[in-house]
């Protein structure tokens, strides 16, 4: 019972050890990752009204005004991250708007709520996170508009899986992505227009139609929610 114990408390301790180390670690990275955004910060983009812009999953979009996120090192893109939804190198409340565009639905869904307090936590109290998803009931519109033919949806509903990070794994709904987004701590949320909205002079996802069989549809739901 003595050697049970004594192996278990070891074992304990040792794992409390490692807990602890990787915490600290963790904490040095933190911290020595956002002075660097810190001192980059002047160098970095700013929209013209002085607002700090996070463009997370920019792709191949270089907006004005944006600091561009994603995980290829493309020539504008600012931050280079394989963990695009770990944002440790941005400041608690250090940014004023958020935008990702077919982007959230690269997240695990049992990822989803870590993901959308880490989007909370770099935003100022107010900021703004706009997002555009592929919307699962106009999906199921297309679906039936089409005869149930599968291959009208399936590129926007799956991803087009050209490269690693190009497939989906969470569905949305306005319901859905409205109650994700309460859930973590957001407010206000409401639709948003692409060609009447702020900060978006360019097209994407939000404003572009998917095409199967010479016809064009709308794929997307477009929310946006302040941070608390």
């Amino acid at each position: 019972m003595n050697k049970q114990m004594t192996a278990f408390s070891a074992t304990d301790l040792l794992r409390r050890i490692f807990s602890r180390g990787w915490r600290e670690v963790h904490g040095l990275r933190t911290a020595a990752a956002q002075a660097r955004w810190r001192q980059r910060l002047p160098t970095l983009p700013r929209a013209d009204d002085g607002r700090h812009l996070l463009h997370l999953g920019c792709g191949d979009i270089d907006a004005p005004g944006f600091i561009n996120v994603d995980a290829r090192s493309l020539p504008h893109v600012h931050i280079v991250t394989k963990r695009l939804f770990d944002l440790y190198m941005v400041p608690d409340g250090a940014v004023d708007l958020v935008y990702m565009c077919h982007v959230l639905e690269h997240v695990a869904h049992q990822e989803l709520h870590p993901t959308l307090v880490e989007l909370r936590r770099v935003l100022k109290a107010g900021g703004l996170l706009r997002v555009s998803v592929p919307d699962f009931d106009k999906m199921l519109d297309i679906y039936h508009q089409t005869d149930k033919d599968i291959l009208a949806i399936e590129p926007p509903m799956m991803g087009g899986q050209d490269y690693a990070f190009n497939f989906h794994y969470s569905l949305f709904n306005a319901a859905r992505l409205k109650q994700s987004l309460e859930a973590a701590g957001f407010r206000d949320v409401q639709s948003w227009d692409p060609a009447r909205c702020d900060h978006h002079p360019f097209i994407d996802w939000a404003n572009r139609q998917h095409f199967h069989g010479g016809r064009g549809y709308d794929v997307s739901l477009n929310l946006e929610a302040n941070a608390c």
